[in-house]
């Protein structure tokens, strides 16, 4: 410090944190150690405030006048107090032994950042380039020259915004040219022996010794100590600097080659100016590093001369006041400022893009006769000039990136995420993958599911953007990306599990096509790329699991959102083998979740593009499966099953004779009330007709489909045509009494004795319709047919269900159209009463739907009696009335109760009980527990 070298050596040595002990004035506490030379020592402290740098002075002279130093360091921290760029020392303690000099930390300086990855782009280096000129400026203005400017003193934040730090006031103006233990002792803190002084602060002494007196006063009184620090001299030590930003980070001087600059030595500098492709920039680093101060302009004059040239206009107007309302105080919160930056992203992105003012190369274009090659550098070139003309977001990507590890809020987290994928769209491939890629996967580490969600969206959007893989990042996916997010396949939250599922197909695709771009690169390039089939195992390896994961999920959503999302892409991927034995395998199983009936028409949307991959050996497989579907208990499932038939017939993967069963098996749904499902059927008829030939369609086609048509047809490959030839539907109504009824399989074998009986004697059949006419109009309630079978023989529940029916327009054509879907409606009846006896999804047991479990009857004693007969046996030993007639049309009501699953099931049709009153009461329904022998018959 000072013009004077300590020549007391200290008699003990103590740490740093040693002098931080007994300050009043702030409560420091001490963290690490940063450094300690024999000037200063310097540590690394946490205040009020937050963490702070402190530069201890150890005063082994009480004697020094460290009193104008302390005035010096609190003008410059006065008069820079609104310098944006300007970071001086805020605090001095002056204690005993020592004096402390405090400033705010900053964890990384240039010189740190020059090295680290992602490395600076070439837009950042003129931003930093531009930033180090207007901190110049800013405390020049003031009367105020730094003293020290190199890369350590330069900090940097994860924004790129630039700070000029640690000023040395306290240190020599000039320094002998033939003795560096001045030099070492102030300035080669850092012990690279780089030397950024400016040459005219070097003088000649006559001795060869240390120009500070070893006796005079701290600023001393000789010849040289005089001097003063000139902004000339800062403007070369920050040409120095810039130097070494950018030719990657090699120090252009070191104490020994400046000297040797001094003398007129200009080789080295030139070789260095050589390395600079810029041509404007190279001859403003050599005239900030002329000999000449005179030659030196100052900072605000090269601001001026290379506005629009070297520095875009877009950091004058727009960009350095915008960023500035972030680093001043108070200081504006990290969510605070993701809203702010998500409001303006749009202005930002369109000042970035129209506002490039660099010079575009010259391009020189020569005939070539490969076409493919050209198509080739026409790609790149659009690449490149993509990334030069939008690469100035790549400034806003680092403040909004800087910002997302301090977010507290979930939605400014989605804000963030938003602002990622706009900018993606408009900023180089490199600048995705380094940039934007790294704080994407760190979200999707979220404790938020929203946030996680998004983060997978986004991750998936940015990487379709990549056109340009760099050979660096070639394995990107299988050693970064893809281990990153393979937790979230088994996520907690099935928000989450479905999103990963939605977004793998198109990741999956992504990861190949990384794999080809290296392939090629490597190709182009003559370097002897990995196996494709080793890299592309590994890929398949990784996401093995994940999809597995994926469709054996125990949430129906999480596998119907993976079929529907690119199922066949997976497929592709994986190829024809694991297709068919991971997939496809698993797909069959989704049919047997009886409870999502939108899980099973996702099967049957997305089984066609399986099985076009697959191939035709999967057929066998499918027919069943396709069949199955016909009986679904949704409509709109069968809709889809047929429809999905109708695809594979088409491919041809399905072959003749399963066409010909299909068409006959459900032939019978031409009938079928659901206008979606008809018209399935029709498609699927007139597919087949182009399919087979005419022989198999006028014996197999024609014959299926002939009873439903009011009128013959040549052409039944139109479906228009075939719409309008069928008889009219069986009513909606009809149709839904009948799969409703407990008593389907009786009801279809009335109507199939019915249509015997009416086919056996026409006579008998006109002389019941004219009857049927006659009793109609006495009596609206009366069937439809009058029975051709003796009623004895017709249960009495038919009987009442055929009046019903018969009021909805039953008539012989709809009977023989129920008989043509007997076998698809009994099994459409088995399945909706196996959906009955589920658990209601309220929670509720509802005991109308469960019969089978209210009461249970014992077995076995004397005088015990089961159903109907011992009701009506307590109603005789009551000796109520009632006449004989009546009992028995009641015994024969609960006798013929429905019979399903083993149970006994009484109806609920009144039943007088003979009392002393005589009063007369309804008996309900009494269900029975299924019983463990039969009764024996009388």
């Amino acid at each position: 410090m000072g013009n004077q070298l300590v020549a007391l050596a200290p008699s003990q040595i103590f740490p740093v944190e040693h002098y931080l002990t007994g300050t009043c004035e702030l409560e420091l506490q001490f963290e690490k150690s940063m450094g300690s030379t024999r000037f200063m020592k310097v540590a690394k402290v946490r205040v009020d405030e937050g963490p702070a740098v402190v530069k201890v002075f150890v005063r082994h002279d009480p004697s020094l006048p460290l009193e104008q130093h302390y005035d010096r360091i609190e003008y410059i921290k006065k008069h820079l107090a609104n310098a944006v760029n300007c970071l001086p020392f805020q605090k001095v303690l002056m204690m005993e032994k020592s004096c402390l000099i405090v400033r705010q930390y900053v964890k990384h300086s240039l010189y740190d950042r020059v090295s680290t990855r992602p490395f600076l782009t070439l837009i950042e280096k003129k931003w930093i380039t531009f930033q180090i000129l207007c901190a110049l400026h800013q405390c020049h203005k003031q009367h105020i020259c730094h003293g020290d400017i190199k890369l350590e003193n330069i900090l940097i934040t994860s924004w790129n915004w630039v700070l000029l730090s640690d000023f040395a006031s306290f240190k020599p103006t000039h320094l002998p040219e033939d003795n560096p233990a001045d030099y070492s002792y102030f300035f080669d803190t850092s012990r690279r022996r780089t030397c950024y002084i400016a040459p005219e602060r070097f003088v000649r002494t006559s001795s060869g010794e240390s120009i500070q007196p070893k006796d005079g006063p701290l600023v001393g009184d000789g010849q040289y100590c005089g001097g003063q620090l000139l902004p000339e001299m800062d403007i070369f030590s920050a040409g120095c600097a810039l130097l070494e930003l950018w030719t990657e980070g090699t120090a252009p001087f070191e104490f020994s080659q400046l000297l040797a600059y001094r003398r007129g030595e200009e080789d080295l500098v030139l070789r260095h100016l050589d390395g600079i492709e810029d041509g404007r920039l190279r001859e403003l680093i050599r005239s900030m590093l002329s000999l000449e101060p005179r030659e030196r302009l100052s900072a605000e004059l090269y601001l001026d001369q290379e506005r629009g040239h070297l520095f875009p206009e877009y950091f004058y107007s727009f960009l350095q006041s915008y960023l500035q309302m972030f680093s001043t105080v108070p200081v504006v919160p990290p969510d605070e400022k993701v809203v702010r930056l998500h409001a303006d992203i749009a202005q930002i992105v369109q000042i970035c893009r129209t506002g490039e003012c660099t010079k575009d190369a010259e391009v020189t274009t020569k005939q070539q006769s490969d076409q493919k090659q050209q198509q080739q550098q026409q790609q790149q070139g659009e690449e490149e000039r993509r990334s030069q003309d939008n690469d100035g977001l790549v400034l806003i990507t680092s403040v909004v990136t800087s910002c997302i590890r301090g977010l507290s809020f979930c939605q400014s987290k989605l804000l963030s995420l938003e602002i990622l994928l706009v900018l993606a769209q408009h900023t180089s491939s490199e600048t995705i993958l380094d940039r934007i890629l790294p704080y994407i996967l760190h979200l999707a580490q979220d404790a938020a599911p929203r946030v996680r969600v998004a983060a997978l969206n986004t991750l998936t959007a940015c990487l379709r953007l990549v056109r340009h893989l760099p050979r660096t990042d070639a394995n990107v996916f299988p050693e970064y990306i893809l281990p990153a997010i393979a937790p979230l396949a088994t996520d907690s939250s099935t928000f989450v599990r479905m999103t990963y599922a939605s977004n793998i197909a198109q990741l999956a695709e992504t990861a190949v096509g990384f794999l080809e771009q290296s392939q090629q690169q490597c190709a182009s390039e003559n370097v002897q790329p990995p196996h494709y089939e080793t890299e592309l195992s590994a890929l398949h390896e990784m996401l093995h699991q994940t999809v597995l994961a994926l469709l054996t999920d125990s949430q129906s959503a999480v596998k119907q959102t993976l079929m529907e999302s690119g199922i066949t892409k997976l497929c592709v991927f994986f190829g024809r083998q694991k297709a068919n034995d991971v997939i496809l395998s698993h797909m069959i199983t989704f049919l047997n979740d009886k409870e999502d009936r939108a899980l099973r028409g996702a099967f049957f949307d997305c089984i066609v593009g399986v099985a076009a991959y697959v191939g035709w050996h999967c057929s066998p497989m499918l027919t069943p499966l396709l069949q199955q579907g016909l009986t679904d208990p949704e409509e709109f499932v069968i809709a889809k099953a047929i429809h999905a038939t109708t695809l594979l017939i088409e491919l041809g993967l399905i072959q003749k004779q399963g066409i010909n069963e299909f068409i006959s098996e459900c032939a019978c749904y031409l009938a079928h009330p659901n206008l979606w499902i008809r018209h399935e059927i029709v498609e699927l008829i007139a597919t087949s007709v182009r399919v087979l030939s005419a022989l198999d369609v006028q014996c197999k086609v024609r014959p299926s489909i002939a009873a439903h048509l009011q009128y013959p047809l040549i052409g039944i490959e139109s479906p228009e045509l075939v719409l309008d030839a069928l008889h009219p539907p069986v009513p909606r109504p009809i149709y839904d009494a009948v799969l409703r009824s407990p008593d389907i399989a009786v009801l279809m074998e009335v109507l199939r004795d019915r249509r015997a009986a009416r086919t056996k004697d026409p006579a008998v059949q006109e002389q019941q319709q004219q009857q049927q006419q006659q009793q109609l109009q006495q009596d609206r309630s009366v069937t439809a047919a009058v029975p051709t079978i003796p009623d004895a023989e017709v249960p009495v529940v038919i009987r009442q269900l055929l009046r019903r029916l018969s009021t909805e327009g039953l008539t012989e054509r709809i009977e023989s159209q129920l008989l043509a879907m007997s076998a698809h409606l009994l099994k459409l009846h088995r399945s909706k009463l196996a959906e009955t006896r589920l658990p209601a999804p309220t929670g509720r047991i509802v005991l109308d739907y469960l019969p089978d479990v209210m009461d249970e009857v014992p077995l076995g004693g004397p005088g015990v009696a089961i159903g109907a007969g011992a009701i009506l046996g307590a109603t005789e030993a009551t000796g109520g009335g009632g006449g004989e007639e009546e009992e028995e049309e009641q015994l024969a009501s609960w006798e013929q109760g429905r019979r399903e699953e083993g149970v006994w099931h009484a109806r609920a049709n009144p039943v007088k009980l003979r009392g002393t009153i005589g009063s007369t009461c309804s008996v309900p329904s009494i269900p029975i527990r299924p019983l463990q022998r039969r009764l024996p018959a009388k």
